[in-house]
Parts: C-alpha cells; sequence; structure tokens
C-alpha cells in the first residue's frame, strides 16, 4: 500500500466525517491524525490552525478528488442545494477556477458548476491542478537564523540548537499537492543556507561545550 500522506486538515473529527464515510463507501485506506506542532505548514502570527490531519494513501489523492467533484454534482442535482458560492460574483468564481489552490475539489466542482451556468459554456474544474511556487525565506530571516547560530558558540549553547532545528525544518519542510505529489515547501536558495545554519550550528555548539569544558578545568585547577 502506498505510504499515507495528508490530504487535508480539519479542526474537528466531527468536520471529517463528511470525508470519511465517503472513503469508506469505497473501501480507501485513511488514518485521522491529530497533530501536534506540524512542521509542513507554518504560519507565523496564525491564530489556530486545522489540527486534524486526514491521511490517504498518495496514490489515491486523484481518485479522492474525482469522488468528490462527483459528490458534488450529485448535490447540486438535488432541490434545495445550497453553498455558500451561490452568492459568489462570477468574477469571483473565475478567480476561484483560476487560483485553485485553497480549495477543495468539492468547492472547485461547486464552482466549475455554477460558472458554466451563468456563462452558458463548458467550466472543467481543476480538481487535480495546482500550482505551487516554493516559499522564499526573507534576508531578514536568514540573518536572524544565522545570528542565533553564532550566538550559540558562547555560553549559551541552546541557542545553537536552536538554529540547527529552524535549519532543519527550512532543509525537510514538505507540501503535499492536490493529486499526490510531494514537493519542498522551501527553494533551493532558501535550503541551502537551512544546510549552512545546520552546519553552522554544529561548529558552534561544539565551541560553546569546549568554553564549559575548559571553564570546568580552570574551576577545579
Amino acid at each position: 500500500m502506498s505510504q499515507l500522506a495528508t490530504y487535508t486538515r480539519f479542526y474537528s473529527p466531527d468536520d471529517a466525517q463528511f470525508l470519511i464515510v465517503l472513503l469508506q463507501e469505497h473501501k480507501i485506506p485513511y488514518s485521522l491524525e491529530h497533530e501536534v506542532n506540524p512542521l509542513d505548514k507554518v504560519y507565523i502570527g496564525d491564530a489556530i490552525a486545522p489540527m486534524f490531519a486526514l491521511q490517504i494513501p498518495a496514490n489515491r489523492f486523484g481518485d479522492v478528488n474525482a469522488l468528490l467533484a462527483e459528490q458534488a454534482k450529485a448535490d447540486m442535482a438535488k432541490p434545495g442545494f445550497e453553498h455558500l458560492m451561490q452568492s459568489y460574483s462570477t468574477e469571483e468564481l473565475r478567480e476561484i477556477i483560476g487560483s485553485p489552490a485553497g480549495w477543495s475539489a468539492y468547492d472547485l466542482q461547486v464552482a466549475a458548476s455554477l460558472l458554466a451556468e451563468r456563462t452558458k459554456g463548458v467550466v472543467i474544474a481543476p480538481v487535480n491542478e495546482e500550482t505551487f511556487v516554493p516559499l522564499k525565506l526573507e534576508l531578514g530571516w536568514i540573518i536572524l537564523g544565522y545570528l542565533v547560530c553564532v550566538l550559540g558558540a558562547s555560553y549559551f549553547f541552546y541557542l545553537a540548537i536552536a538554529g540547527f532545528l529552524a535549519g532543519l525544518v527550512v532543509n525537510q519542510a514538505k507540501k503535499t499537492l492536490k493529486n499526490g505529489t510531494t514537493v519542498k515547501m522551501y527553494d533551493k536558495w532558501s535550503r541551502r543556507h537551512g544546510r549552512i545554519m545546520m552546519i553552522l550550528s554544529t561548529v558552534c555548539t561544539a565551541l560553546s561545550f569546549t568554553i564549559y569544558y575548559l571553564e570546568y578545568r580552570r574551576l577545579l585547577n
């Protein structure tokens, strides 16, 4: 079986029940994990982030996208169907179709169907498409990272350890796209600085412990 990867996140297990029922009906393996401090999606300043990750085999992402799109079509055919996007303008629906990142396959299909009704044309929901541009660290954060590593060469060895962890996150953080493909979260330039931070912090940690050792020997004498 393909390795499980995070398909989407929810604020509570109850929010995930709709999709879990769909997965069970089609016998698609899944796991609902309660995450703590997830590393693949970190935004400075966010108050509350969805912490329940629904994981499925990475090679079934496309299948689940198709199931959600079909479910959206079926729901829209039912009398009394209601969805927030029905209040969106035509231009807003076009923006959603043009920038599908962050929208579920269900929502994308609803947007495509509504847009097709209004424009009397054919609109294909981009349920398996996602253009991802790797993040690039700002220069200020890079300088701060190097500064923390260097300060760790003194008695504050824990700063070097913090610098190592920061570099590790930048170097290893990943994102799973709608089609199940896993890509690096940060660009090559940022990851290179992350690796340098890891090396620098290792050296600074060794220097810090050397200082502690020499100070200990001095006190003994």
